[in-house]
C-alpha cells in the first residue's frame, strides 16, 4: 500500500511539473489592460554629464496597436502621438519635444511624432515578470541652456529603453534603463556648445487615458 501511495505521490508530482513547464513554455505573449496610455514625469531629467541637468514635467500619451503583445524582440506594439512640456516647469533651461506646437529657437518646431514603441524584453523569471522593458524610437526634441546651447537630440540609431516595472501585475513606474537612456546631438543651432550626448532619466507613471487607473500586464 505504502509503494502505491508513494507511486500515486510520484506520478501526480511529475504531473503538476509538466504542467507547469508546459504553461510556461506556451505563455508567449503579454496581455495589456488597456490599450490607451498616459506616461506623466514630474521631472524627467536631461543630464549632459559633467555640464548641467534640465528638469521638466513631461506628458505623453499613446496607445499599444492590440491588447495581446507578442514577446518577440523589436516587435512594433504601440505608438505616442502626443508629447508635452510643462514649460513654466523647467529648470536650468527648456526642453521642447518636436510635436509640431512647440516653439524652439524661436520656431515652431517640426512634428515627429508619433514616435513607436517596441517590444524589448522583459526581466524575472517566468512565469513571474518583474518589469516588460520597452524601446522608443523617434523620440527627439530640441534643448535650450541659456548662453551655452540650443541643439537639437535623439537620432534615428538612439535606443531608448523604458523598464514598466510591475507588481501584482500593475505597471508601478516606467523609468529609462541605464546604459540605453542616451540621446545623441543631431544639430547644434546656437550657444557656445552642446554636448555630444544626453542622459535621460526620471520615475514616470503609467495610466490609463483620462483617469488615475493603472494599467495591468499579465502573461497568457
Amino acid at each position: 500500500m505504502r509503494t502505491s501511495i508513494k507511486l500515486v505521490s510520484s506520478a501526480l508530482a511529475a504531473a503538476l511539473l509538466l504542467a507547469a513547464a508546459v504553461a510556461t513554455a506556451s505563455a508567449t505573449r503579454l496581455s495589456v489592460s488597456n490599450q490607451n496610455i498616459r506616461v506623466t514625469w514630474t521631472s524627467l531629467e536631461k543630464t549632459s554629464p559633467g555640464v548641467v541637468t534640465v528638469r521638466c514635467q513631461m506628458t505623453l500619451e499613446g496607445s499599444f496597436h492590440t491588447r495581446t503583445i507578442a514577446k518577440v524582440t523589436r516587435s512594433l506594439i504601440g505608438a505616442i502621438t502626443r508629447a508635452q512640456v510643462k514649460q513654466e516647469s523647467c529648470t536650468n533651461g527648456s526642453v521642447a519635444p518636436f510635436n509640431g506646437v512647440d516653439r524652439y529657437n524661436g520656431t515652431t518646431t517640426p512634428n515627429t511624432l508619433p514616435w513607436h514603441l517596441s517590444y524589448e524584453s522583459f526581466n524575472g523569471t517566468l512565469p513571474t515578470i518583474s518589469a516588460v522593458n520597452v524601446l522608443f524610437n523617434r523620440w527627439r526634441f530640441g534643448l535650450t541652456v541659456a548662453g551655452l546651447c540650443t541643439g537639437q537630440y535623439g537620432a534615428e540609431t538612439d535606443n531608448i529603453t523604458f523598464a514598466a516595472s510591475l507588481s501584482s501585475g500593475a505597471i508601478t513606474s516606467f523609468t529609462p534603463v541605464v546604459g540605453r537612456n542616451t540621446l545623441s546631438l543631431i544639430r547644434r543651432d546656437a550657444g557656445l556648445a552642446c554636448p555630444a550626448s544626453e542622459l535621460i532619466s526620471g520615475n514616470g507613471r503609467v495610466t490609463l487615458l483620462g483617469n488615475t487607473t493603472l494599467i495591468t500586464i499579465t502573461l497568457i
